[in-house]
Parts: C-alpha cells; sequence; structure tokens
C-alpha cells in the first residue's frame, strides 16, 4: 500500500482522528467496547452541526484518507485476510463509490479474477477528482495466477485501465 501524506489507520494506528483539508469534517474511529459497540467502527462528524455518523463497522483493518479538497474521501476496507473492499465516498452525501464493482464493471477481463484472493485498493488522491486504484491477489484454482490490475477511477465512476500484470504463482508478482 502506498502511504499518502494524510492517512487515517484504524483499528491501531497513529492517527485516530482525521480532519478534512477544510477543517468542516472528522473521520474517526470507535474502539471496540465489549459492552457497547461490538467491533471497532468508522464514522464521520460534521464539525459545524456536530452530528455523526457511522459509517460502517470494521471487521479487520481499514485505512482512509481525503482528497485535496475534502470533498471527497477514500477507504480501503481490509474485512479478511483474502478480501479488500475499496469506496469513494463524497464528503457532503456520503453516498458511496465501490471501486470494485466499477472495475468489474468495465473491465470484463478482470472478472475472471474476482473469484480468488482479491484486493481492491485505493493507492492516492490524483487532484480532487480521481484516485489511482489497484486490484491485485491471485486466482485459487490451478494453474494458480497471480495479478496486478492498476486503474485511474474518477468521482463519477469513470475507470481507465493504466497497467496490466499477469504471472504464475512463482513469480515475484504475488509476493507483494
Amino acid at each position: 500500500m502506498m502511504a499518502n501524506a494524510q492517512e487515517l489507520y484504524l483499528p491501531q494506528g497513529p492517527v485516530r482522528r482525521l480532519a478534512s483539508p477544510d477543517g468542516s469534517r472528522i473521520l474517526y474511529g470507535v474502539p471496540y467496547e465489549k459492552s457497547t459497540s461490538g467491533g471497532p467502527q468508522l464514522w464521520i462528524e460534521d464539525t459545524r452541526t456536530h452530528r455523526q455518523t457511522k459509517l460502517f463497522d470494521i471487521g479487520g483493518t481499514l485505512s482512509a484518507g481525503w482528497s485535496i479538497n475534502g470533498s471527497a474521501f477514500y477507504v480501503n476496507d481490509h474485512w479478511a485476510s483474502d478480501r479488500e473492499r475499496a469506496y469513494i465516498y463524497d464528503a457532503a452525501t456520503l453516498k458511496r463509490l465501490s471501486i470494485g464493482d466499477r472495475i468489474l464493471a468495465e473491465d470484463p477481463r478482470s472478472r475472471r479474477f474476482a473469484g480468488g484472493h482479491n484486493y481492491f485498493e485505493v493507492e492516492r488522491w490524483n487532484g480532487a477528482q480521481d484516485v489511482s486504484a489497484k486490484f491485485f491477489g491471485h486466482t485459487d484454482e490451478p494453474p494458480v495466477t497471480c495479478f496486478v490490475f492498476d486503474y485511474r477511477i474518477s468521482l463519477t465512476g469513470v475507470v481507465k485501465k493504466l497497467s496490466q500484470q499477469v504471472a504464475p504463482i512463482t513469480a515475484k508478482l504475488c509476493e507483494g
């Protein structure tokens, strides 16, 4: 994973609260509390109205980062050892765009890799309107194949494939 200048990592991480660039919103984690919440959760607070909204329960680990202008943020949800989902949220409406759904819909050749160990991940913002994202992992059925696809995805869901690597499991491609 490529680190961003300001990124929230939950449930463990040095940053527990991440303010938008203009300070109008804060992404934060609520830790596991046996008697109340169950598992850890990701929340957002509007600092003007003090309205707090739960975005979802954290099943494993996650990272999140704001766009340059604070109008959107991404969330990488690594919810299982063999799965990771990624989303872009509109900060004002909290409407969520699934990176994986967009990639699979717009790149039919990638669909054959969706059944094994697969990870959809936002790597970074490219300005305020789009992200660099990656779809990677390996198939589970022989012959096991490793894959890495790189994309640029806009806030409106437009997907542009930038590169594709596919190789047998013995290749360094599957090592990280």
